[in-house]
């Protein structure tokens, strides 16, 4: 069986040694920074320039405060499991899925077992079942989503394709108040309904730079609850 790119296991024990940092002025920001680091013999190292970003229309809100359709980007510390968009040619060490017509993100509240988890239909050209009420059609999003990482908020577990309607559900539901589909995607000059967005230049050289064996994480928040996040990362 396909095990569906986005619940990849993951190690939680395993050491950290790749980090992204975002970080705003207040909680009501819409505007944030966005720096790489790598750890070097116990060390954070950062990597590359600091870049400007998008966060949401909304600001930050803390994990446990946040809820869908809340225009407000989740705080907090998140692994970065997998990759798409429309090539692979910039993503070299992450999973990745080559974004197709039927490729669909849903997140229906009404729907435990498919929600937040990619849809991957066998048929190229098929339409999710809402095509859009409550789902997002990756291949609709043009340049936001020509390449993008997604960060592992709320995400679900214990995954399996229905042999019946090819669909991709789980056995371990994310919460449906909390909202989905948290991604570090391309900008398109301003906010976000929740996501980090950034430069096309710079999101091919953050997810080139990404690696699952660096077993990567995205710290996101304030300057200051932020503070100290070296010390919070495994």
């Amino acid at each position: 069986m396909v095990i569906p790119l986005v619940l990849l296991p993951l190690v939680d024990d395993a050491p950290v040694h790749q980090v992204i940092v975002v970080r705003a002025q207040t909680w009501s920001s819409q505007r944030a920074t966005l720096r790489r680091f790598e750890r070097v013999q116990d060390q954070w190292v950062a990597v590359g320039p600091r870049v400007d970003a998008w966060i949401g229309v909304n600001g930050f809100a803390p994990r446990r405060e946040r809820r869908q359709n809340s225009g407000e980007t989740p705080a907090g510390i998140y692994r970065l499991p997998m990759a798409f968009g429309r090539s692979s040619e910039n993503v070299a060490k992450l999973p990745f899925h080559r974004v197709t017509p039927s490729s669909y993100w849903p997140y229906d509240p009404r729907d435990p077992r498919t929600y937040n988890v990619l849809q991957t239909n066998r048929s190229p050209r098929a339409r999710w079942r809402d095509d859009g009420q409550w789902s997002e059609r990756l291949a609709s999003y043009g340049r936001a989503y020509r390449l993008a990482v997604v960060i592992g908020y709320n995400l679900p577990g214990a995954v399996y394709r229905h042999p019946a309607t090819g669909e991709w559900r789980t056995r371990k539901p994310a919460a449906t108040n909390k909202g989905g589909g948290i991604f570090l995607h391309v900008h398109r000059s301003r906010p976000t309904a929740g996501c980090v967005a950034i430069g096309l230049r710079s999101m091919r050289a953050t997810a080139r730079w990404l690696d699952q064996d660096a077993n990567p994480r995205i710290v996101m928040g304030t300057y200051a609850s932020t503070r100290g996040w070296r010390a919070k990362v495994p």
